[in-house]
């Protein structure tokens, strides 16, 4: 009787109401999300794996559940499904084409640490795909003159490197060596524009005073080669 008068309930609820409601359970646990989708027809029919919240789910899972639900996610063209994807074959199965259409397709989406990560790999690529990359990342829309100090920027760095941690990296890339941009930047000039340590904090492109663009996202992009380098197997 109870079992039947909840069905009821749920069945009356508008789709979009259950849809957050198992956007809700995601965010708690898969097994939640699993478990109310089986419950009621209504939960299945109601199910959108395109905006799902992955936040509970490893950045990259071991457990035969939260693979089945990434990869239900990525064929939904999920955002952070995308994104996982495109971090995984970029920089652990060397497969940079593939990488690269699924970063692609989560800056599509919106995705910020995929543009940010899409972005700077462009700039790292030279010729036309350094100017590219500068307008993918000027959809971040950055405050100016402080992006250095943008709590975009050191989240877009913090899931990076938390991803880095996570999975074998065996592909590096070689940071821009910068272009005669003829402005007033207030950076300190090093050799060819790079980092001078593989260790280099990602705090110290905070600290870049007035910059233009250019030197900004040459700064951010060495610095994103270092931390490559640091985690690189050999």
């Amino acid at each position: 009787m109870t079992t039947n008068f909840t069905s009821d309930i749920v069945t009356s609820l508008p789709e979009h109401m259950l849809s957050e409601i198992l956007k809700h359970a995601a965010s708690n646990s898969i097994a939640d999300f699993i478990n109310l989708k089986l419950c009621c027809k209504a939960f299945e029919r109601a199910s959108n794996y395109e905006n799902v919240s992955m936040e509970k789910v490893s950045l990259v899972p071991w457990r035969k559940c939260e693979k089945g639900f990434q990869k239900r996610c990525k064929a939904a063209n999920n955002a952070e499904a995308l994104y996982r994807k495109g971090m995984i074959n970029c920089f652990s199965r060397r497969k940079s084409e593939s990488g690269l259409r699924y970063l692609e397709k989560a800056t599509e989406k919106g995705h910020e640490e995929a543009i940010y990560t899409y972005g700077i790999i462009l700039i790292c690529l030279g010729g036309e795909l350094r100017k590219q990359g500068l307008r993918v990342l000027s959809s971040l829309h950055l405050p100016k003159p402080n992006q250095g100090n943008s709590r975009m920027i050191a989240s877009c760095r913090s899931k990076m490197e938390k991803f880095l941690r996570c999975m074998w990296v065996h592909v590096a890339l070689t940071g821009p060596k910068g272009i005669c941009c003829n402005c007033d930047c207030d950076i300190e000039e090093k050799p060819n524009h790079s980092i001078p340590s593989e260790c280099q904090a990602w705090d110290a492109s905070n600290d870049v005073g007035h910059c233009c663009d250019y030197c900004f996202w040459d700064r951010e992009a060495n610095l994103f080669c270092s931390l490559l380098r640091k985690y690189l197997v050999n």
